[in-house]
């Protein structure tokens, strides 16, 4: 399982590249092979998985699930209709296209930060929203994973 932690600035080119930081290319599972999988994620982010992480939840979750059921229909429409795989290229930057860029209003920066076994991307002001949101209940929030006990979990 991949490791991805940390938070990172980065630019936009002019082409919709960007670099993944070093630290998480060194951490992508040597069977994805440089290839990822981008979405939209939640709050208007995009979620980066890598593409071996992505067929474990993909190719685990969804076959089992009832075409009628509320939750396949969001899990085919908001994860695999509109999922996009990308490919690093030499310079360790991935491609975005336009339509993910608009969904989480990304234009010359972003953030990508890490989410254990995969990342995500916003842009700078979505970023501070949510680090500001954390931070002022970091309380509650810390308090609702040790009432549950799952604060700490034992990886699979």
């Amino acid at each position: 399982m991949s490791n991805f932690f940390g938070h990172f600035f980065y630019s936009v080119d002019n082409k919709g590249r960007v670099a993944i930081p070093n630290c998480f290319r060194k951490a992508l599972p040597q069977e994805s092979n440089g290839r990822l999988v981008l979405n939209k994620g939640h709050d208007r982010t995009l979620s980066i998985h890598p593409l071996s992480v992505w067929k474990k939840v993909v190719g685990g979750t969804l076959p089992k699930l009832s075409v009628n059921q509320r939750e396949s229909r969001i899990l085919r429409w908001g994860l695999a209709a509109n999922a996009n795989e990308v490919i690093l290229d030499a310079q360790g930057r991935i491609s975005i296209p336009k339509e993910l860029l608009d969904f989480a209003g990304i234009t010359d920066e972003v953030v990508i930060f890490g989410a254990g076994s995969y990342f995500i991307m916003t842009n700078p002001e979505a970023f501070n929203k949510l680090q500001k949101e954390f931070e002022e209940n970091y309380e509650k929030y810390a308090a609702d994973l040790l009432d549950n006990d799952k604060l700490f979990v034992e990886p699979e």
